[in-house]
């Protein structure tokens, strides 16, 4: 008797259970569509792709067309489909600028025939290689596979786009690779100079002082590390040159007067900084003008014994004219040729020597007198 209790309240905790499961709902991820747009008989699904051509700071937007392919998958009976070219103009407005790099998006529409029959069509879409003709721009290795559900209309005379679907890298149909927008990245990249030089005026300035600098250097926004950068120095009436290595992003080296550094195969949007590295106060007032992107700025004035950088902030390299020119000027002193750092020191010996002409001059006068 007891065991059929059990059984009978077995049983009824197993049916409870049941029907709870039966009643409980499973709500599956929404399957994101390409433009989050669910297509009707009047106004049916379309999809199209974006082009972000992205370029560092101080470059300007060269001419590029674009190119797709849209092919058809293994048993796809359905129509062909395309992609209309996306084209820059050279120098094309640029936007804004943000975080050291141009990212200028353009669309264009997925086109297709028309559709035999409901159901589900399979493409693979692809942008066209052509580094080989313009090897300055990196092309999009994305591959998407679209998905496009055609569905009957009301009085099963016509077919409308349901939905289309799209899938990053070689999908294997599950949904996490499933994307809402077809986005294909090209980056346009280009080596530039930088051109440091030293002059040193005034009547009495030494030529062949050397003057102290260090440089130093932050990626650019397009490039995934620094490099380490190697520049070479040439000086002035010399054949010979001068090797400087930037470890680590940064270097030190000497400049005299006419001597000149400068840097080959920079990637535009490189950021760098230089600055002349003031001791001991010598007579020499530092000055520097930068040429930033072929734009001739403003003559920065330093201070006698003060270091003096090209900017606060540092300097894009860009694809014209990068040039910095340090000039120091030696502020003669009075014909008198008394130094004014030593002047504090000639006065004390003054004092002393004037002290003990008096006191000479006194005890002569006490001989004197007796």
């Amino acid at each position: 008797m007891r065991n059929k209790k059990r059984f009978g309240a077995l049983l009824l905790a197993g049916a409870m259970a049941l029907g709870m499961c039966m009643n409980t709902t499973v709500f599956a991820e929404k399957v994101p569509t390409v433009g989050n747009q669910e297509g009707t008989e009047q106004q049916p699904a379309s999809a199209g792709i974006t082009k972000r051509f992205e370029m560092a700071e101080g470059l300007d937007v060269p001419a590029a067309t674009f190119k797709f392919t849209v092919e058809k998958a293994h048993g796809n009976d359905g129509p062909e489909a395309s992609i209309s070219n996306i084209t820059y103009q050279a120098e094309e407005n640029k936007g804004q600028v943000q975080n050291g790099k141009y990212v200028i998006e353009k669309t264009s529409a997925i086109t297709f025939g028309n559709f035999p029959h409901a159901g589900e069509y399979v493409y693979t879409v692809k942008e066209k290689d052509e580094s080989a003709t313009n090897p300055s721009i990196t092309y999009s290795e994305e591959q998407y596979t679209l998905r496009v559900r055609v569905a009957n209309g009301a009085n099963n005379t016509s077919l409308y786009i349901k939905d289309i679907t799209a899938e990053r890298d070689r999908s294997n149909g599950t949904e996490t690779n499933k994307v809402a927008k077809i986005s294909f990245t090209n980056t346009y990249r280009k080596n530039v100079s930088l051109k440091i030089t030293k002059t040193t005026t005034g009547t009495l300035a030494d030529k062949t002082k050397k003057f102290n600098f260090k440089i130093t250097f932050e990626k650019s926004e397009t490039e995934d590390t620094l490099a380490n950068f190697q520049g070479t120095i040439t000086r002035k009436g010399s054949a010979e040159t001068e090797t400087v290595t930037c470890q680590s992003g940064s270097a030190t080296f000497t400049l005299a007067d006419g001597d000149v550094l400068k840097f080959e195969n920079l990637p535009a949007g490189t950021k760098y900084k230089v600055t002349e590295v003031e001791g001991e106060k010598d007579g020499y007032t530092p000055h520097v003008t930068v040429t930033d992107n072929g734009i001739r700025g403003k003559v920065i004035n330093g201070t006698d014994g003060t270091d003096l950088s090209s900017s606060q902030n540092g300097n894009y390299a860009g694809e014209n004219s990068n040039i910095v020119e340090f000039e120091n000027k030696y502020v003669e002193n009075p014909a008198t040729g008394i130094i004014m750092n030593n002047l504090p020191f000639i006065l004390l010996i003054g004092v002393a020597v004037l002290a003990f002409g008096t006191l000479a001059f006194v005890k002569k006068r006490r001989t004197s007198g007796r």
